[in-house]
C-alpha cells in the first residue's frame, strides 16, 4: 500500500513550528500539564504520581473507554476502542476496506480520510461543500446521486474542517437514513464534536443513532490536548469492533500510561474544558469579523457554525499559496492556503481556537497594508 505525501503536514512540518505566528491552527487553546492536573481529585493525583509505566490494555483503559462511552447516549465501555486520533482513521480504513471498494467522502477533508482508501485501491467519490452566501452546506440530494451499487462506506467530518459547516439535525438524519437504506458504514469524524456555539445545535453522534457507524472522537481539538494523543473509535457492531481491535495490534498495541489517566482527568471535567474552548472562539470571531470588516475588497471570510476552522477567500489578483508564502516570509505569520488540503480557489483557512489569533493578525494586517492597499 502506497500513500501519498501528506501535504498538510508537509506544510506544518515545514512552518508550525518555526513561524512566531498562526492564523491557521485548527487545535483549541492547549492546556499545560499543571492547569490539567488541578483538576484532578486526589485518587487521581495518586494514580498519577504512583504510575506503574508497564504495558496497557490494548482496548485502552476500562474506566477511560467508560467515561469516554458516558459522553455518548446508549454507548457503552466495550463499544469503544482507545486510538491515538489519526491511528483511528488508518486503522478504521485498513480493517474495514477492500481493494475495489467504493468509498464517498466530504471534500475538502483531512488528507487520511480518503488517502487511506485510494491506497488500498478503493475508489473515490467526493461529496463537494458548496458555498452559499452565509457560508458552506453540503446538499444532501448531490450525496444521493454519489451512492452506488458497490459504495461501501460514507465519510463524514461534522463539524465540518475546513469550512466550519455543520448541517442541522435533520439533514444529518437524512444522511445516516441514506447510509442505511444502501447498508454503508458510515465513518463519522466527529473531532470537534462538543464546542458548538449553541449547544443546541449539536448533531448526536453518529454511533448512538446508527447500527453501522463508527465514529472517531478524541481530545485533540475540543478539548485542547492534542499532546496527550488520545482519541477513540466507537462502533456498535461488534464484527466491526473486532476488526479494528486486531488491526490496532499491528500499529501502537496500546496507549501511553500516564495520558490514560490525565485524559481521564479531563473527561471527568469535559464541561469546563470545552467551555473555555467555545469562549475563546467566540471572542476570535468578534475580533475576526471586526479585522475583516477594514478589508472587504481584498477578503471574503465566512465564520464557523461548529469547531474552530473556517475558510476566508482572497479576493486581490494573487495566488493564495504565494500569499501565504509571502506572509510568513515577511511576518512570520503561518497561513494555510486551500489548496493544501487539494480545494480549488483562492481560499485560506482561519483557525479561531487560540488565543493568539488577536495578536497573530497584527503582523497579518502589516503584511496586507504593505501589499495591498
Amino acid at each position: 500500500m502506497k500513500l501519498q505525501p501528506f501535504e498538510i503536514e508537509q506544510y506544518f512540518r515545514k512552518y508550525e513550528f518555526s513561524a512566531p505566528h498562526q492564523i491557521s491552527a485548527s487545535d483549541c487553546e492547549p492546556y499545560h500539564l499543571n492547569e490539567l492536573l488541578a483538576f484532578a481529585n486526589p485518587e487521581q493525583r495518586a494514580a498519577f504520581d504512583e504510575l506503574w509505566l508497564g504495558y496497557t490494555e490494548t482496548p485502552g483503559m476500562h474506566q477511560l473507554r467508560q467515561a469516554i462511552s458516558e459522553l455518548h447516549e446508549g454507548i457503552t465501555a466495550e463499544q469503544v476502542l482507545e486510538v491515538v486520533p489519526q491511528e483511528g482513521i488508518y486503522v478504521a480504513m485498513s480493517s474495514l476496506l477492500e481493494a475495489g471498494d467504493h468509498i464517498i467522502a466530504v471534500f475538502p477533508c483531512f488528507q487520511s480520510l480518503y488517502e487511506v482508501a485510494r491506497a488500498k485501491g478503493c475508489e473515490l467519490a467526493f461529496w463537494a461543500a458548496e458555498k452559499q452566501a452565509d457560508g458552506w452546506r453540503f446538499d444532501v440530494d448531490a450525496l444521493e446521486k454519489l451512492i452506488r451499487p458497490h459504495t461501501k462506506m460514507l465519510v463524514v467530518n461534522f463539524p465540518h474542517n475546513p469550512t466550519g459547516c455543520l448541517p442541522s439535525v435533520d439533514e444529518f438524519s437524512q444522511i445516516v437514513a441514506l447510509a442505511r437504506r444502501h447498508g454503508l458504514i458510515l465513518f463519522s469524524d466527529e473531532i470537534y464534536r462538543f464546542i458548538e456555539q449553541d449547544g443546541e445545535q449539536r448533531l448526536p453522534s453518529a454511533a448512538e443513532i446508527y447500527e453501522k457507524a463508527v465514529v472517531l472522537g478524541g481530545l485533540s481539538k475540543a478539548f485542547g490536548l492534542p499532546g496527550l494523543r488520545v482519541g477513540w473509535l466507537i462502533a456498535q457492531d461488534a464484527a466491526l469492533m473486532s476488526e479494528m481491535l486486531e488491526m490496532k495490534s499491528y500499529t501502537t498495541i496500546c496507549g501511553s500510561a500516564p495520558s490514560e489517566i490525565l485524559a481521564l482527568i479531563a473527561l471527568d471535567n469535559h464541561a469546563a474544558l470545552t467551555r473555555r474552548s467555545v469562549e475563546i472562539v467566540r471572542r476570535n470571531i468578534a475580533h475576526a469579523k471586526a479585522f475583516f470588516a477594514r478589508y472587504p475588497d481584498l477578503f471574503a471570510a465566512t465564520y464557523p457554525q461548529a469547531g474552530t476552522v473556517a475558510l476566508a477567500e482572497l479576493k486581490a489578483e494573487w495566488d493564495v499559496y504565494e500569499f501565504a508564502e509571502a506572509a510568513v516570509r515577511e511576518q512570520g505569520v503561518m497561513v494555510l492556503p486551500a489548496n493544501i488540503m487539494k480545494f480549488t480557489g483562492n481560499y485560506f483557512r482561519l483557525g479561531f481556537g487560540r488565543r493568539s489569533l488577536p495578536h497573530a493578525l497584527e503582523p497579518f494586517e502589516q503584511f496586507v497594508q504593505e501589499h495591498l492597499r
